[in-house]
Order: C-alpha cells, then structure tokens, then sequence
C-alpha cells in the first residue's frame, strides 16, 4: 500500500509540474523577441520607400482587399505590409511568459516593437500620404531624411539593447544566430 501511494505521488507531482510548464521553449524566445524584429528592421529603411515611390510612379502598389489582390494607397500598402505583421509580432511577444532569464529580453523586444510601431504609424503614414496626395519629391525626401535621422539613433540604441541581452541567452540555450553585418 505504501509502495501504491509513492508511485501516486510521483505520477501526481510529475504531472503538476508538466502541467504548471508554461512550453515555452527558448528557441520560441529567440524566434519571437529577437528574430521576428525582422518584420520592424527589414522594413525601416530608405530602401523601402525608394521601393513604395518606384511602385506609386508605376501605379502598381497592390493591396488584398476582401480576398481579393486590388491597386492600392501607398497609405493602405503601409498599413497592411508594415504595420500589420508588426502588431502581430508584438501580439506574440507579449504572450511570452515573463521568466527570469527571459524578463529582460521581452522587455528589450517590446521596446524595440514599440518604438518601431509608433514610428511606422505616424511618420510612415505621414509620408505615404503625401505620395497619395501627389506632393513634391524634394518634400517627400526631406520628411525621409528627417525620419531617419531623427529616429536611427534611438533605434539602434534599442535594437542593440536588444541584442546585449539575446546573444547570452541564445549562447547559454545552444541556439545558434547569424547576423548579417551590424546597424541598420
């Protein structure tokens, strides 16, 4: 009988601590605070809107709109192609349970996603709509030139922030990463 009630409780506590596992693994960790930054890095660029004006001349900025492929708004492209998949990434981050090794790092991204956000919203939005509305090229250059250098250095600042935090972790998980050249 004694031996019956050991094993039940093995098995019980065994289960509880399955149970009370949040599965986070710290590969998911990486891939969402440091990884899917991506969707914020790959797209803060002057590339990106040398690309959006190249595809406004050509009339050839394409949105879905219920299910459907459709010419766009540099404003709508915005939307749907930056600040979506942002919000999203954000949206995951923010699930992370918070441990004690992982705490500061969500924190970093959430910083990181944030200010990318914000920045995606207002100046982006900015902009685009001044290509929709048709407005001079000098002007739409100077507002880029002054997104950029307004907001790259705290930008960096967070991304590298960012990045102080994710190499231990990933190097103390085994997790191996490759960067491509540092900065923005």
């Amino acid at each position: 009988r004694m031996k019956y009630i050991f094993k039940t409780l093995v098995l019980l506590t065994v289960a509880i601590s399955l149970l009370s596992c949040d599965g986070v693994s710290p590969d998911k960790v990486v891939a969402q605070t440091w990884l899917n930054v991506n969707n914020i890095t790959s797209h803060y660029s002057p590339n990106f809107f040398r690309n959006l004006q190249e595809m406004k001349s050509k009339d050839n900025i394409t949105v879905v709109r219920n299910n459907e492929l459709v010419k766009g708004t540099a404003v709508e492209y915005v939307k749907q192609y930056v600040i979506t998949p942002v919000v999203e990434a954000q949206k995951k981050v923010e699930q992370l349970p918070a441990k004690e090794d992982t705490k500061e790092i969500i924190t970093a991204s959430l910083e990181v996603y944030k200010y990318g956000r914000a920045v995606f919203e207002n100046e982006y939005i900015a902009i685009a709509t001044m290509m929709d509305e048709g407005k001079p090229e000098d002007e739409i250059y100077t507002a880029i030139e002054k997104l950029y250098i307004v907001h790259d250095p705290v930008m960096q600042k967070k991304l590298d922030s960012l990045d102080e935090l994710i190499f231990p972790y990933a190097k103390k998980h085994k997790i191996r990463l490759k960067t491509y050249g540092k900065g923005l």
